[in-house]
């Protein structure tokens, strides 16, 4: 059993990137981007502090692994929000494009962590 520390910081993933998507969704409804930048920012923040959270855990014996994948998975969804951020620095469309791609490899990542279990 993996240490409830783990499935919440895996929850808070999970919740993040739904309020990134959450987010993408309003920019492609019409939403101007610089009205949700503070959401995206705090998505950054809370994908920073779990990927550190997991850094600082020490996973149970025999689950080493698994706890690699997610870390793995963790540090690819905060530089998949990096990217998107530089969107505001620039506003290069591009930024969206590169950091669907990490997402995409953040989410295979967690879930070859899944089929570990």
């Amino acid at each position: 059993m993996y240490s409830k520390r783990m499935e919440r910081n895996v929850q808070r993933i999970g919740y993040a990137v739904n309020r990134f998507r959450g987010n993408l969704l309003l920019i492609r409804g019409g939403t101007d981007p610089e009205e949700v930048r503070d959401e995206f920012a705090e998505v950054e923040r809370i994908l920073r502090e779990v990927y550190v959270d997991i850094m600082n855990e020490t996973p149970d014996p025999g689950l080493e692994g698994i706890h690699r994948k997610i870390l793995e998975a963790a540090g690819t969804y905060v530089e998949a929000v990096e990217e998107f951020m530089k969107f505001y620095d620039d506003h290069d469309d591009d930024h969206f494009v590169y950091s669907g791609l990490k997402i995409n490899e953040a989410n295979e990542l967690l879930n070859q962590a899944a089929a570990m279990f």
